[in-house]
Order: structure tokens, then C-alpha cells, then sequence
């Protein structure tokens, strides 16, 4: 088995059993935007799947309307990948509408590990990007789901003419030290250096 570094990984695929998009994407489109919330620093809707239950900074679980799907897949699947449970939530961006260009962590913890667990349920993958300093660096599309390192400056402009649906994975899962071969490199991080200016990013 061939482990895979943390501090290489900018994106790459997750090579887990997928769940079933189409019929999550039609539980949260029944849901009618219930739960929903607006997200002001970086520019989106979002409506949380799992959180903290009984005041427990470790309890978390589902609440009433996440769809049976999302769940079914999540305990039998996802968790056991993460070896942990945390927030995770459906981040919604509007057809035609960028996301405000972002870093998903605080400025003390830059360089740290910060990586984030995504599936986009409708919409592309390639429409995220990454800031470095020669531009914009963007992963190829894939189905699958994905990790990338949320420490990096990055955006995302949904160019199409549906609401992007993504599940996120939050706190307290910030990723491993290594990876096993379920875990396919697409972008390096050792290859890109961040843009000289980026204080800016965090001042919504």
C-alpha cells in the first residue's frame, strides 16, 4: 500500500462507494428549503444535514429532515472512511453566481491541516479553482467524491443554469496525516505557490 502524504494534497479523488445523487438531489429539493441558511463569508445558502445535539461538543447527529438517502449512505460508507462523525451540510450556489473567493480556515491556522470532504450532488466539479500565484488552478471533473485542502485560497463560479448542490464534511473532521490508495492524487500542492496577497480574503 502506497500512502499518500498530507502535505501533498491540494484535490483528489476519493475512490468510495458513491451514493445515490439523483435521489438525494430530489429529498433536498423536497425539503423546500427548510433549514436553510445564508452563508455571508463565502456568499451561499447552506442547509446543515448533521450537528452538535445536547450542548456535546462531540455528540453530533441528523436532524429531522435530512434525507433518509444522505443518511443511509453516510453511516455505512462515509464514516467509516473518516473513522469520525461531523457537521455536514448541502452548501447551495445559485445558477449564474460566483462564490466569494475564500480561505476555510482561520489566519493563525494557514499551513496547518485543513482539509475538507466534498461530493458535488448536481453541477461540475471544475468550477472550483485554486488561487496560486501564476492564477487559477482548477481540478478536473470527476463524479466521485473529493479532498481539498480548504487551507488554500479558492472560489468557485457556477456557470450554469441550476443551483449547484455539493455535501460538505465539516469540524472536527480536518483530514489525516496519510491516505490510503482509496485516495488519488489529482493536484499537488507542492507544485503551486498562494498568491502574495490574500488578506483581503477574510475580510467580509
Amino acid at each position: 500500500m502506497t500512502l499518500l502524504p498530507a502535505g501533498d494534497l491540494l484535490f483528489a479523488k476519493v475512490n468510495i462507494p458513491i451514493l445515490d445523487k439523483e435521489n438525494v438531489v430530489k429529498q433536498i429539493e423536497d425539503l423546500k428549503g427548510k433549514g436553510s441558511l445564508w452563508d455571508p463569508y463565502r456568499g451561499m445558502h447552506l442547509t446543515p444535514m448533521m450537528g452538535r445535539v445536547n450542548g456535546s461538543p462531540n455528540d453530533f447527529d441528523w436532524f429531522d429532515y435530512t434525507p433518509p438517502a444522505l443518511i443511509e449512505w453516510a453511516e455505512e460508507v462515509l464514516f467509516p472512511f473518516t473513522n469520525i462523525r461531523s457537521r455536514m451540510a448541502i452548501l447551495h450556489t445559485s445558477p449564474k453566481t460566483a462564490n466569494y473567493e475564500h480561505i476555510d480556515c482561520n489566519r493563525s491556522e494557514l499551513n496547518t491541516l485543513q482539509h475538507k470532504f466534498r461530493i458535488v450532488l448536481r453541477g461540475q466539479v471544475d468550477t472550483l479553482y485554486f488561487m496560486t500565484k501564476n492564477g487559477h488552478v482548477s481540478p478536473p471533473h470527476i463524479e466521485e467524491g473529493f479532498i481539498m485542502d480548504g487551507g488554500w485560497p479558492h472560489g468557485m463560479d457556477n456557470t450554469s443554469n441550476e443551483t449547484k448542490l455539493t455535501l460538505a464534511l465539516g469540524f472536527p473532521w480536518q483530514g489525516q496525516a496519510q491516505y490510503d490508495d482509496r485516495v488519488e492524487l489529482l493536484l499537488n500542492r507542492n507544485d503551486y505557490t498562494m498568491p502574495d496577497d490574500i488578506d483581503h480574503l477574510w475580510q467580509k
